[in-house]
């Protein structure tokens, strides 16, 4: 034997951790996604832990596996046994769950092991606590970072309801002043102890003293609600990605940290147990370092927010979208002091006598507007518009009609709000504008099977009508009939607009059951009247 013969030892394993190659667009995805999830920030906090926890579970096995070292014969079937039956924190699976399951039947395999073996398996040990340490850390600043921003979100969203409630108050109060000072018999204090005392003057200072209040309250309550929509808006364009970002930086860290220590004692062990080279890595993919290289941190990610997707969170959920402004609704009582002259709810015969029209004026507006630009509007009248827009609208015609100009009124910019606020008016007639003193003659003559007759017949009832219905209801059958000549454009028909006016136009006979009985009736004197409306109103040159 050659005595002079030197021996070199392989130099010490130092591998750098694997570090993977930038996917900018798949990141954004899963960030986006975890922002349209409920709960995304908690998920993915949930999500962190999971590594940890897997962490947690290879610092655990590192460690016994370094304790049984010199009983590794008897003790690591037992051993891997016992940690596939507790692995817990990924599904089997998922990447890392596969991984493992096959990585601790590989160690089923093993026979032997050395104490240098058991010093190196220290040493990842330790570098995996550390590393579960500053994870530990690093997600619990990202915690609070994002429990202060969810807080702020919290505050201000309090912050409005006092407002709102504020508001309200206020805007009560001035409604009460409104009444109080024109002494409206249902809200003058009842006489006796707290009868007051208070003159014109007074109450006239009063109201107006309210209605300052509840003006400043109103600014405030708006400026509130711009205020927590922006902070919204901030949350899930900003600051909710941001906090999402940083917290998957947190767990991608931890996860290609833990399959580099993974991979660095797949390689130890390789050394330690050159004999049995070929069980820690061979060619069906089944060994240590295969199994470890098999490891997609980003896979798993997006398995686990596809299972998180449709879960219900204890953790309270912050309300998407904008906060709405909901606006104070003063009484009918209140509305008629303020607005003397109203054009909604009132007889058709009283408007015709207050103002001199024998066409009431909103009705005139509406139509014409219609007929300047929505004759070929598709589905007119039958689809709906902005109940808040036609609340408005209606407002507005109730305080001042003349002055209303649906040309630049923005809220008559749709179309259908326009249509919506003419087929309320005529629902809020308080006599019908087929009258209900007439609705036993019009459902006789509807009943008519021979059509000539029918037409003679419900012409002869509405040449009975009072001026002020039949005026109206002359403009708008001709109104309709050029609607219904635009039906190839609008997809309008007679029969279409007969449903849509004729339980809003009709009246009853008091009986709730037969009127429902007569819908059909209704939809025939309608369509009846349009289709033949040259035969039935007088024509004038």
């Amino acid at each position: 034997m050659n005595t002079d013969e030197t021996h070199t030892e392989a130099p010490a394993y130092q591998p750098e951790p694997a570090t993977p190659e930038p996917h900018y667009h798949q990141d954004q995805h899963i960030i986006s996604s975890l922002v349209d999830l409920d709960n995304g920030f908690q998920f993915l906090l949930d999500k962190v832990k999971l590594d940890m926890q897997a962490t947690k579970d290879v610092v655990a096995f590192l460690k016994k596996r370094a304790i049984m070292e010199e009983e590794y014969a008897r003790q690591m079937g037992k051993l891997a046994q016992s940690m596939s039956d507790t692995f817990k924190s990924y599904p089997r699976s998922s990447t890392f769950g596969s991984a493992w399951v096959s990585f601790l039947k590989v160690h089923e395999m093993i026979g032997d092991q050395h104490q240098k073996f058991s010093t190196d398996i220290g040493e990842v040990a330790d570098d995996l606590q550390l590393l579960l340490k500053d994870t530990e850390k690093a997600r619990k600043q990202a915690k609070d970072a994002g429990g202060k921003q969810e807080k702020l979100l919290i505050d201000s969203e309090a912050a409005l309801e006092k407002y709102k409630q504020k508001y309200d108050l206020l805007s009560e109060e001035w409604e009460r002043a409104v009444l109080q000072k024109t002494n409206d018999p249902y809200h003058v204090p009842k006489k006796g102890l707290f009868k007051t005392n208070k003159s014109q003057y007074q109450l006239n200072r009063h109201e107006e003293e309210a209605h300052n209040k509840a003006t400043q309250a109103d600014k405030q309550y708006r400026a509130q609600i711009q205020l927590v929509n922006q902070a919204r808006h901030d949350y899930f364009s900003a600051h909710l990605p941001d906090l999402l970002q940083n917290l998957k930086t947190i767990g991608d860290e931890c996860c290609v940290a833990l399959q580099y220590q993974m991979a660095r004692y797949a390689y130890i062990y390789e050394r330690a147990l050159v004999a049995d080279g070929e069980v820690l890595d061979n060619d069906t993919g089944v060994g240590l370092r295969s199994l470890a290289e098999k490891v997609d941190k980003d896979q798993d990610l997006m398995e686990f927010v596809k299972s998180c997707n449709g879960q219900r969170s204890q953790v309270r959920v912050i309300q998407r979208g904008d906060v709405p402004y909901k606006e104070y609704v003063m009484s009918t009582a209140a509305h008629q002091i303020l607005n003397p002259n109203p054009v909604f709810g009132v007889e058709l015969n009283t408007l015709m006598k207050r103002d001199k029209e024998e066409v009431p004026t909103v009705v005139q507006k509406c139509i014409q507007t219609v007929e300047k630009r929505g004759l070929q509007s598709q589905g007119i009248y039958r689809e709906s518009g902005s109940t808040t827009c036609i609340q408005k609208l209606k407002a507005e015609f109730n305080k001042n009609c003349k002055n209303v100009n649906l040309d630049t009124n923005d809220n008559a910019a749709d179309i259908n709000n326009v249509t919506g606020l003419l087929k309320l008016w005529f629902r809020e007639l308080p006599s019908p504008l087929f009258p209900n003193a007439a609705y036993d003659h019009f459902i006789a003559a509807a009943k008519i099977d021979d059509e000539r007759m029918r037409i003679l017949g419900l012409h002869t009832v509405i040449n009975d009508l009072p001026d002020a219905h039949y005026a109206t209801l002359k403009y708008l059958m001709c109104h309709l009939y050029k609607v219904r000549e635009q039906e190839q454009q609008n997809k309008m028909s007679s029969n279409n607009l007969a449903t849509i006016f004729g339980m809003t136009l009709i009246g009853d006979s008091g009986d709730a059951g037969s009127r429902l009985a007569d819908t059909h009736l209704h939809v025939r004197v309608v369509q009846t009247v349009l289709d033949h409306y040259p035969l039935i109103f007088e024509q004038e040159n």
